[in-house]
């Protein structure tokens, strides 16, 4: 008897439908969390995986329905995405996935030059040894992600590189500030023209601040990731050039 109860084997039925179904993947993740929270994040990933494309529109009806989450605690998330500039409300008319010009790129560039180099140093001087050991292997692994062809996953690997070092300087109100703005700069990394040498740059200059953090030098990892952030400013304003 014991045999057959086992035989229909009910875990494989609901494995393969969360395999199939990225929404009921995410909500697993985010299980415990308010429900505005989890809106915030099923629609953002969406935005920044491209699922959700720069221009469209959309209203709160349709992204209920695309995160299986109530109107309240997604209007609360629309108004979240709003401050963070990823979304823009326009009256009577609903939602519109913004799409970042070049000032509103450059201007984002200026915030974080004037944040991240200190968060760099400040690495540096607080690294532990774990982190220095992730670091290390996430830089390993974007020397798979330099052919221009894979700049979007490299784009997700640059921006938890920024994330790590952040992490590394053991400051929750700077984290907080920077999140944002590394998150929208991974949009604009996916739609911005870049030369094909531009991912070998990028790892050469990611490269510098790790050697810098990993000697534990502040003042060389704050000039490095200004020479990193400044590089990139440069890069875009001459890509953008180019097209016009």
């Amino acid at each position: 008897m014991a045999t057959k109860k086992s035989k229909p084997r009910p875990a494989s039925g609901p494995s393969r439908r969360k395999q199939s179904n990225p929404r009921v993947e995410a909500t697993a993740e985010l299980r415990g969390q308010p429900l505005s929270h989890q809106a915030y994040e099923l629609i953002k990933g969406r935005i920044l995986s491209m699922e959700l494309r720069p221009g469209q529109f959309l209203n709160e009806a349709a992204l209920c329905k695309l995160t299986g989450i109530g109107r309240m605690p997604v209007h609360q998330a629309t108004h979240r995405l709003q401050a963070e500039g990823l979304i823009e409300v326009i009256p009577r008319k609903g939602l519109v996935i913004r799409m970042d010009s070049l000032h509103d790129a450059l201007a984002l560039l200026e915030a974080r030059l004037a944040i991240e180099p200190n968060v760099a140093a400040l690495a540096a001087e607080r690294i532990s040894k774990e982190q220095c050991v992730k670091l290390e292997r996430l830089l390993k692994q974007c020397r798979g992600f330099i052919p221009h062809s894979k700049r979007q996953a490299y784009g997700v690997i640059h921006r938890a590189f920024h994330g790590l070092v952040v992490g590394a300087a053991s400051n929750k109100v700077l984290a907080d500030t920077l999140r944002p703005l590394q998150e929208r700069s991974e949009l604009f990394w996916r739609l911005t023209i870049m030369p094909e040498e531009a991912l070998e740059v990028t790892q050469r200059e990611h490269e510098a601040v790790l050697h810098a953090i990993l000697k534990h030098d502040a003042e060389s990892a704050r000039d490095a990731m200004q020479a990193h952030l400044l590089s990139l400013h440069n890069r875009i304003i001459k890509a953008t050039n180019a097209r016009h």
